[in-house]
């Protein structure tokens, strides 16, 4: 009889976590597709009392981003401000070239903190961790909130690592390896549920 409790009780805890796991979507974007994407994706007539709670992950190819690509996340960004409200919440993760989390639970609309993010991506993560991915997920389950719409966006900027790895080799005249990391962790964000089996 004991046992049977124990069973039931680890059961329901484990559908219960899951169910949790379940409520944070998941969604993949190019950075050429973004404003696009935040036009789609967050309506200025979608209802108020849908309060959000958004981690946006960014893939890194160096310390800084380039100019079009920054110009492209500041747009995305100044958009977004104007189609959440003051309760709505977002954080900024980095991924691939460093890893780390860059803006902690800002007001959605605070779009003074999102532009500083973005033009210093780097000095804005305090502590660098090897993994930014399993990171950003480990950080949106933290701070779940059962009253929100819980969503990690991942920003994906192909190719910048290979034509940053071309420019070197023109400029020394020496082969650099370019990063495989990024490619095997872009597909594992885009199953989560990988992730989830890998751990256990």
């Amino acid at each position: 009889m004991k046992t049977l409790i124990t069973f039931t009780l680890a059961l329901v805890f484990s559908v219960a976590s899951h169910s949790q796991e379940k409520n944070i979507e998941t969604e993949s974007v190019k950075l050429d597709n973004f404003i696009s994407f935040i036009i789609e994706n967050y309506s200025i007539e979608t209802d108020s009392t849908n309060t959000k709670n958004i981690t946006f992950l960014i893939e890194t190819y160096a310390d800084t981003f380039n100019v079009e690509d920054s110009v492209i996340l500041k747009q995305a960004f100044k958009l977004l401000s104007k189609r959440v409200t003051e309760e709505d919440r977002i954080s900024i993760a980095m991924y691939s070239n460093f890893n780390g989390i860059a803006l902690n639970h800002a007001e959605a609309n605070d779009l003074k903190k999102l532009l500083y993010t973005i033009e210093h991506p780097k000095s804005s993560v305090k502590i660098f961790e090897e993994d930014g991915i399993e990171l950003a997920y480990n950080f949106a389950k933290e701070n779940f909130n059962d009253d929100a719409e819980n969503s990690v966006v991942m920003i994906r900027i192909p190719n910048r690592t290979q034509e940053i790895s071309e420019v070197k080799n023109k400029d020394s005249g020496k082969k650099v390896k370019k990063k495989s990391n990024a490619l095997v962790l872009t597909a594992m964000a885009l199953l989560p549920e990988i992730i989830s089996v890998i751990k256990d």
